[in-house]
């Protein structure tokens, strides 16, 4: 050995035979640097993050929370330890000096580890606490933070092969961006994906929580979280699906988020009349149906403005095609407008329809367009069920019948069977 050192020296005074010297000289300096590792971390840990701790829960603000709960702090107390030993290594290692270089480079990998593993946690942390703040809620948070993330997965990659093979990282990336083909090829949904998410984010298609109808893939139900390539929507049958971001720029889907956010919710359906029971109105009939106290006042100025202008052209004659008459659907057609009006559950606010369409082999239908006054799904349903059992039982009162198919009833009945 041509330079001998403390820990050398002390071997040789031992009388160690000089063959085992090096090696025994690196055994012990390699536990003094463990125990140098293990006090450093201990001080730090105890000493620095319970100082960090105490500040923490004195300040108001919230993002010091969020940091403490994903453990970055503790993560930045392990770097104060990784230094120590790297400043260390020349001395305590002076007895094997050949020995530096590679104890160097595994102390600076395991260096680049922590700050990836500290980055990670704070971009965690970040994710956490802005999703919380309203100022951010259109903000795509959880996009941009696992592209960083993968942008320093990709950086610490690059590094790591740098420092253990001893190449530049502008060799490596020249060498990688002799493969971009090939990794464009391998890597294309995801990038596809991604590009997509983008897309999702920067047209506001569709962000967290909404509720959204997929029916390609089957999807029905909120938005539980948009990723980098996915989006992953709790069905409301409690399974989970997950969608490709690609498919919300590519295919049509349902977003209901207007309607939750206007706090009103679309009826529309249709009451199918049996044509045959469409008939102008009589005295008897018409009598019945001004005791209908939602259409009596509209009945009586009907029948002047009617009369009057049958008194204009000098219609005369008994039959019911003479002039202008009222007719039981086009009363049922008016009852309808103001019962909906008048109904506690209908958004007046909205458009409110109600009218005739095209027959069919079905009948006529007569279509009520409105909205209710809320959008939770189960009062909906109870509103809407609520105002169609009473317009079908409303028929009878206009001498109408409802369209319905023959049954093996309706079939018995006719053979009188």
């Amino acid at each position: 050995m041509d330079k001998i050192h403390w820990a050398s020296q002390w071997l040789a005074n031992q009388n160690i035979d000089e063959r085992y010297i090096e090696w025994t000289a690196l055994g012990i300096d390699v536990v003094l640097l463990a125990l140098l590792s293990l006090l450093a971390d201990f001080v730090s840990r105890r000493i620095l993050v319970s100082i960090i701790h105490a500040a923490v829960k004195r300040t108001k603000a919230t993002w010091d929370d969020y940091f403490f709960e994903q453990k970055v702090f503790k993560g930045l107390a392990h770097l104060v330890p990784a230094a120590i030993v790297f400043n260390s290594l020349a001395y305590i290692l002076s007895d094997v000096p050949r020995m530096i270089p590679y104890f160097e480079k595994a102390v600076v990998v395991y260096i680049l580890l922590l700050v990836v593993t500290v980055v990670n946690r704070t971009l965690r942390a970040l994710e956490n606490w802005l999703s919380q703040n309203e100022k951010y809620t259109n903000t795509p948070i959880r996009t941009i933070s696992q592209v960083v993330r993968l942008l320093a997965f990709f950086g610490a990659a690059i590094a790591l092969i740098s420092i253990l093979t001893g190449t530049s990282a502008g060799a490596i990336l020249g060498a990688f961006a002799g493969t971009t083909a090939i990794l464009i090829l391998v890597f294309q949904d995801s990038i596809k994906g991604l590009l997509a998410n983008f897309q999702i984010h920067m047209y506001d298609l569709v962000k967290v929580g909404d509720w959204i109808t997929f029916s390609k893939y089957g999807v029905d139900g909120d938005v539980l979280s948009i990723d980098l390539t996915t989006v992953k929507v709790k069905n409301f049958d409690k399974t989970v699906s997950t969608v490709p971001a690609t498919a919300f720029v590519q295919d049509s889907f349902v977003n209901w988020r207007g309607m939750s956010e206007s706090g009103a919710r679309r009826i529309k359906r249709n009451i199918h009349i049996d044509i045959t029971s469409i008939r102008h109105l009589d005295e008897g009939l018409m009598d019945a149906l001004k005791e209908i106290d939602l259409i009596a006042a509209f009945m009586n100025k009907r029948q002047g403005e009617i009369d009057t202008d049958n008194a204009n052209k000098d219609i005369k004659g008994a039959s019911l095609l003479n002039g202008r008459r009222q007719t039981n659907i086009g009363l049922y057609r008016k009852y309808i407008e103001f019962y909906l009006s008048n109904h506690s559950g209908i958004n007046n606010d909205f458009t409110l329809m109600v009218r005739q369409l095209q027959p069919t082999t079905e009948g006529i239908p007569i279509e009520v367009y409105c909205f209710t006054a809320t959008t939770d799904w189960a009062v909906y349903e109870g509103i809407m069920s609520d105002i169609f059992d009473h317009l079908y039982a409303a028929t009878r009162h206009f001498d109408l019948a409802l369209y319905q198919k023959p049954t093996g009833a309706d079939v018995r009945a006719i053979s009188g069977k």
